[in-house]
């Protein structure tokens, strides 16, 4: 047996009653976490672009874009939905980087053909995540494949790809030797680079992935063929993307159908930013609130600044305010939080945030993966934080009345308040929908007057 053929009899055996409860929760919880952000997603500037290019490419009206009054081909539904789920980088983190912007886009462009159960859209999403872990070896939560990280991949990409693939081939019932030629042609669409991190690039990664495994399923179930073992062996796909290893069956998904890897969890954001400021950004308004400091008696904010994502050290946009690490502690220290509009040009340049982040300065994190973060005050006192877990992380458990206080904010971006509670019901109770059109149907039914969301 290969990793492909162990990925795809995986795919098609999967069955929803084997699922653990807890993991059928979360995905539950993650589904309506993204689909609230993904509508104000659709409210920014990145989703006007989107639907004027919709508009411009044409193509049947196979599938619906949420958000939007548009209807469109299935790839394009795929790749909308992801770039508007990942637009404002407020959905949830764990797996594979990004799981849920990638797998409920597939999802929701395949509701109107396939008709989908509740259950069966929950098996497909949990197939492809439970994939997706075991292909970015994500053997405990936190760690992700980090060889892929140091040559500059973004694993949302890639490795979503895959996962993404096997959820479109299990909604649209491919057998196994289709569902392995799909995952091969999937292993020859897979990318997506750090570089573009802080542009709208970015969230596009989501949406590329979400429709290369739609159309490397579509190409597969009329036929195309790809190699038998694309993920595995000298010349394939993780080797690829992670150098030289032992990409064997037995090493690589040796998981896969002992245990469930969403049972842990998902990370549900408390800022529309870059997880890797989340820490340190809980930990300077944690310290700010605790000895009460005021903006003009800090002399300094230490913080280690290395983390790979964060490549903006003097952002000039709201996107590149979300990977800057000076920018979001900033946002802590004067405001004690961060919502949507923060991440816009004219926040990025207000005297009070460039005053503070010009005195944020570098110290070492310790080697067991927590974060530090320090302030100096006038004086020369330093008040200190250790930080572990962000909030919203699963070790917190699933914390609902949040998560729901979050939905109804980002849904009333694009939907009317009757329609958001419609929406809430359906997806928290999704395993008792017998078909997944009436919920896309509330999903893209768009509210008379919208807003718009920041950043671009």
């Amino acid at each position: 047996m290969s990793v492909t053929s162990a990925c795809a009899d995986y795919t098609i055996g999967l069955d929803f009653d084997s699922i653990p409860r807890e993991a059928v929760t979360w995905a539950k919880w993650g589904i309506l976490d993204c689909s609230g952000v993904a509508l104000a997603g659709a409210g920014t500037e990145m989703a006007a672009i989107i639907e004027d290019y919709l508009a411009f490419v044409g193509g049947k009206p196979q599938a619906r874009v949420i958000g939007m009054n548009v209807a469109t081909n299935i790839p394009e539904s795929a790749l909308a939905n992801g770039a508007l789920s990942h637009a404002l980088d407020f959905d949830d983190v764990g797996g594979f980087g990004h799981p849920t912007a990638v797998l409920v886009p597939v999802i929701f462009a395949l509701a109107d053909l396939t008709r989908p159960s509740g259950k069966e859209a929950l098996a497909a999403y949990t197939a492809g995540f439970e994939i997706g872990t075991c292909l970015a070896d994500r053997s405990m939560f936190g760690k992700i494949d980090a060889r892929s990280w140091q040559l500059g991949w973004h694993p949302t990409g890639p490795y979503g790809a895959i996962a993404a693939t096997c959820t479109a081939a299990r909604l649209l019932g491919l057998n196994r030797a289709q569902t392995m030629h799909a995952i091969g042609i999937a292993a020859s669409e897979a990318c997506g680079i750090q570089k573009n991190f802080g542009t709208m690039t970015k969230p596009l990664h989501a949406g590329l992935a979400a429709r290369n495994g739609v159309v490397a399923a579509l190409l597969a179930q009329r036929g195309f063929t790809a190699d038998k073992d694309a993920l595995g062996g000298e010349q394939g796909f993780l080797r690829a993307f992670r150098g030289s290893g032992n990409y064997t069956e037995e090493v690589v998904c040796g998981r896969l159908g002992k245990n469930f890897a969403l049972s842990r969890g998902l990370v549900i954001k408390w800022y529309p930013a870059c997880w890797s400021t989340h820490r340190a950004t809980s930990g300077v308004i944690d310290l700010v609130r605790e000895h009460s400091l005021q903006p003009q008696n800090i002399e300094a904010i230490e913080v280690d600044l290395r983390p790979i994502p964060l490549l903006h050290l003097s952002p000039a946009t709201g996107l590149e305010g979300k990977f800057s690490m000076a920018f979001n502690l900033a946002l802590g220290v004067l405001k004690g939080w961060s919502v949507i509009g923060d991440y816009s040009v004219e926040r990025t340049q207000e005297a009070g945030i460039r005053a503070l982040m010009q005195k944020v300065r570098h110290i070492d994190d310790p080697a067991d993966g927590s974060v530090n973060v320090a302030i100096v005050t006038r004086g020369g006192k330093r008040h200190e934080k250790n930080i572990k877990h962000a909030p919203g992380d699963p070790v917190f458990g699933l914390q609902q009345e949040r998560t729901l206080t979050k939905f109804r904010a980002c849904a009333a971006y694009r939907l009317a308040p009757e329609t958001v509670s419609t929406v809430e019901r359906s997806l928290l109770n999704l395993e008792e929908i017998r078909d997944l059109k009436p919920v896309m149907d509330a999903l893209t039914a768009t509210a008379t007057r919208t807003r718009r969301a920041v950043p671009a």
